[in-house]
């Protein structure tokens, strides 16, 4: 593990703990962690409300959509569907819901073993999450991407990539 000692430019205490017993992060700390959440809130909040307003669609939904479209069969137990969303069976039943009420994807029992419940994803789904991936992916593309170097965004990949080793691969075979 690196020490402060390693990075000269690193601050020697990330926070400190006041007399009132508060921590207080340091300048440098405060501003990458601050920021990053920052930066989250505020990127994810404008591309909700887009996908809302353009296609009524939460990015969890789209996500769901892009999943059972990179699905085989393009259909995936709830459950499954669950974990690889990061989100709770709940959450992904109440977004079906509101899919299957639109008629972009269908619950069918699974033919392998019928206690399961499957998400199918319909023809008009597939439209739908086409036109709403590529207005998306531009959208990051410019409020994200276009605000970095190429030398900074391959800085990031390497950074979350630390945090998150598998991340983009496993999402790509989702």
């Amino acid at each position: 593990m690196a020490t402060p000692a390693d990075n000269p430019t690193t601050e020697t205490c990330a926070y400190v703990l006041g007399d009132d017993g508060l921590a207080t992060w340091s300048d440098t700390h405060k501003e990458a962690w601050i920021g990053l959440l920052e930066t989250h809130k505020r990127i994810t909040r404008a591309l909700e409300a887009e996908l809302e307003a353009e296609f009524g669609l939460s990015l969890s939904g789209v996500e769901v959509l892009g999943r059972l479209a990179a699905a085989e069969g393009r259909n995936l137990r709830l459950s499954v569907l669950a974990s690889e969303c990061g989100l709770s069976l709940s959450r992904v039943s109440r977004i079906t819901d509101m899919l299957e009420a639109r008629e972009l994807v269908q619950r069918r029992s699974s033919a392998a073993d019928a206690r399961a419940v499957e998400a199918h994803l319909l023809e008009a789904g597939l439209e739908l999450v086409r036109r709403a991936q590529s207005s998306h992916f531009e959208s990051v593309h410019q409020r994200f991407f276009e605000q970095l170097s190429p030398a900074e965004i391959k800085t990031l990949a390497e950074v979350f990539g630390r945090f998150a080793p598998n991340a983009a691969s496993d999402c790509a075979e989702a």
